[in-house]
């Protein structure tokens, strides 16, 4: 991580004051496609894996060891399919207006924030 953080560094400081100005939003692209491979990196599993759980126990798939989590899937399979499981239930009008669905979208939503774009949560000025 701490290379990706230089290279990012080197590349804002060093490389983009020198580039063309129409060459610019490019290196700020990948200067911004660094910072949230940094966050991913540091983050690793953990936001998946409990978006994977809270799904798992919401479409009552909570099993012992690995929740929502069938034996030849891997944990991205297994939190696309939960995923469509919920989205096809609230399409279906099955969830409207259930609380702990709602509690869960949000939390899933703020985590990935945390990692694409942490400054869209500290800069609403509200509890996003």
């Amino acid at each position: 991580m701490r290379l990706l953080e230089l290279a990012r560094a080197a590349l804002l400081d060093e490389l983009l004051p020198a580039l063309p100005r129409d060459l610019s939003y490019s290196a700020r692209l990948a200067a911004n496609a660094m910072a949230i491979a940094a966050r991913e990196l540091e983050t690793g599993a953990a936001p998946r894996q409990a978006e994977r759980k809270a799904l798992a126990r919401l479409l009552g798939e909570d099993k012992e060891g690995l929740p929502g989590l069938a034996d030849t899937e891997t944990l991205d399979e297994a939190l696309q399919r939960l995923t469509w499981r919920i989205a096809a239930e609230i399409r279906a009008g099955g969830r409207d207006g259930d609380p702990e669905v709602f509690a869960m979208l949000r939390e899933s939503a703020r985590a990935r924030l945390k990692i694409a774009n942490p400054r869209a949560l500290s800069g609403s000025g509200k509890d996003a």
